[in-house]
């Protein structure tokens, strides 16, 4: 798991060990997303499509950038026939992916930039 803030990995504790983010409330709400999303693999699995549909959606209520969540409530709506539903789903997790790889660039640049900063006022 990431800190929302920083994006720095997050251990067992409540603070964030990089930028100092409480991050209690923002893991609880992940926790939830991932049980949801858990519930509806269980649902699928024994073609519950509807049962995992609405676990999906509120797993995506909890935290909207669950790209798991996303891409099976895309598959799940491609199998009942949804197919337009399907690709909006699948066509929000693309995007979010390529904003989580966006963010994740410049950060990369900012550590560099800071680093080379640092390293030249020596």
């Amino acid at each position: 798991m990431e800190c929302y803030n920083c994006g720095a990995k997050l251990g067992k504790g409540d603070i964030c060990q990089n930028c100092g983010a409480n991050v209690k409330i923002y893991k609880k709400i992940i926790m939830a997303s991932n049980a949801y999303y858990n519930d509806a693999l269980e649902k699928a699995a024994v073609r519950d499509l509807s049962g995992a549909i609405e676990s999906l959606r509120t797993s995506l209520r909890f935290y909207k950038m669950n790209i798991d969540a996303r891409n099976l409530l895309g598959l799940v709506y491609f199998e009942t026939g949804e197919v337009v539903e399907a690709l909006t789903e699948w066509v929000i997790s693309k995007n979010y992916q390529d904003i989580r790889t966006f963010v994740r660039f410049l950060a990369f640049r900012l550590c560099c930039r800071m680093a080379s900063n640092h390293q030249g006022g020596r």
